[in-house]
C-alpha cells in the first residue's frame, strides 16, 4: 500500500526506535503532535504498524520467547571461608538461553526479534540497550517493580563453581496472557524459538498460535526441573533440543542410551529431536530415523570456558533449518558452533559466522 511522504518519514523513524513518544518524534521531525498522531493512525490502519512498542510488519523475525538476565561471577581470591566476608573480583555478561541463543543467530546474520521480560532497573536497561545493537528489542518489556532476572555463580580458585545463586522470579509472569498479548508480534515471525522459563500454560498458547499460523516453532531446554513446563501434547512442534538429564526428567524414565530418549521424543509428536550428550556428541532423527553426531573436541589447554556451549549449538542448528540445510547439515553446523564457542571467554562467541562455521567443518573433514 501506497505512503505518502510525511507518513513514509515517520515509518523511517519508528523503524529507527519503536520506543519513540509522539512528543518525541514530533520534536525531532518538526511536525505538529495532531499531525504525528494522524501519520500514526493512517500506519496502523493499513498494516504497517502492528501495536506499541511501533511493531512494524514489514519485516518477518525470527521471533525468540523466554529469559533475559544478567550473569554475575564472583571469583574468590583465596580459600572460601563460611560464616564470614570473603574477598571477591566479579563481573557480569548478559545472560538467560533464549537472550543467548537469539544473539548467536543474530551474528549468523538472522533477523532476531527477541519476546521476554526485564525489570525497571539497571541490568533491564543493559540487557535493552546491548541486545538492541544486534536484534530487535520491541516485543520485550520493562516491567515496574519487577527485578530482572540474575544468576550469581561463586569460582574457586581452581576455576570450578562452589555455589550458584538464582533469582528468576520474574519469569512467573511470562504466562498464557502474556503470550496472548503478543500474538502479533509471534504472527511476524517464519520461526518460533522459546525456551522452557515460560510457564506450562506459556508454552501451550505458543504451540496453539505456532499451529495456526503455520509458524515453525523450536523448543530448548533450560534445566531438569523446568522440563514441568513442557507440555503433554507437543504434536506440531518442528523441533526440540534437550540433554539427557532434561529427556530422563520429561519422560520419568531412567533409561541411558541417548538414542533411545531421542526415539521417546519422536513417539511423543515432535518432527525432529535432538539429545545432546556432552562429549559423546548428539543423537538426532527424524521420521524415526535417529542418527549420531560426534562432539567435535577441542585440547584441554585451548578450553576457556564451556558457558553457552549448548546455546550456541542450539542456534546454529536452528540457523540451518531456517536457511533450507537438511537436519544432518544442520546439526554438524551446531556441533562446530559449540566447539567455537568454548574456545572464548564469552557465552556468546563474538566472533562466530557462517564462514568460520564452515571453514571448521571443512578442515574436520579433510
Amino acid at each position: 500500500m501506497k505512503l505518502n511522504k510525511n507518513e513514509q518519514i515517520v515509518l523511517n523513524a519508528l523503524r529507527n526506535n519503536p520506543y519513540i513518544s509522539q512528543k518525541e518524534l514530533s520534536e525531532s521531525l518538526r511536525l505538529s503532535r495532531p499531525s504525528i498522531a494522524n501519520y500514526i493512525s493512517s500506519l496502523q490502519q493499513k498494516g504497517f504498524i502492528l501495536g506499541k512498542p511501533y511493531a512494524l510488519r514489514e519485516d518477518t523475525y525470527v521471533t525468540c520467547i523466554g529469559g533475559a538476565n544478567m550473569d554475575i561471577t564472583l571469583q574468590l581470591e583465596d580459600m572460601m571461608t563460611y560464616g564470614t566476608s570473603n574477598p571477591v573480583s566479579s563481573s557480569h555478561s548478559l545472560g538467560g538461553v533464549i537472550r543467548n541463543v537469539g544473539e548467536n543467530l543474530a551474528r549468523l546474520d538472522a533477523n532476531v526479534s527477541l519476546m521476554s521480560l526485564v525489570g525497571n532497573d539497571r541490568f533491564g536497561e543493559e540487557i535493552l540497550e546491548k541486545s538492541n545493537k544486534i536484534m530487535k528489542v520491541f516485543a520485550t518489556e520493562r516491567v515496574q517493580g519487577e527485578v530482572t532476572g540474575s544468576y550469581y555463580s561463586v569460582i574457586d580458585q581452581k576455576g570450578d563453581m562452589i555455589a550458584g545463586f538464582a533469582n528468576m522470579d520474574i519469569n512467573r509472569l511470562m504466562n498464557r496472557s502474556w503470550i496472548i498479548e503478543h500474538k502479533k508480534h509471534i504472527q511476524m515471525s517464519d520461526w518460533v524459538i522459546a525456551d522452557l522459563n515460560i510457564s506450562k500454560e506459556a508454552m501451550e498458547a505458543v504451540i496453539e498460535n505456532c499451529l495456526s499460523e503455520d509458524i515453525k516453532l523450536g523448543i530448548i531446554g533450560v534445566s531438569s526441573p523446568k522440563m514441568k513446563h513442557l507440555p503433554d501434547d507437543l504434536k506440531g512442534v518442528e523441533i526440540i533440543i534437550c540433554n539427557k538429564d532434561e529427556t530422563q526428567t520429561y519422560f520419568k524414565t531412567n533409561e541411558n542410551d541417548s538414542k533411545a530418549l531421542c526415539k521417546l521424543w519422536l513417539d511423543a509428536g515432535v518432527k525432529k529431536a535432538i539429545v545432546t550428550a556432552g562429549i559423546e556428541g548428539s543423537f538426532y532423527g527424524e521420521d524415526s530415523h535417529i542418527k549420531h553426531q560426534k562432539a567435535y573436541l577441542v585440547q584441554k589447554r585451548d578450553i576457556i570456558d564451556v558457558t553457552g556451549a549448548g546455546d550456541a549449538f542450539s542456534s546454529a542448528t536452528v540457523y540451518g533449518l531456517m536457511s533450507g540445510n537438511t537436519l544432518d547439515k544442520s546439526v554438524q553446523m551446531g556441533a562446530i558452533s559449540a566447539s567455537l564457542t568454548i574456545q572464548t571467554q564469552y557465552a556468546v562467541n563474538p566472533n562466530v559466522s557462517l564462514k568460520k562455521i564452515q571453514k571448521e567443518i571443512d578442515r574436520y573433514e579433510k
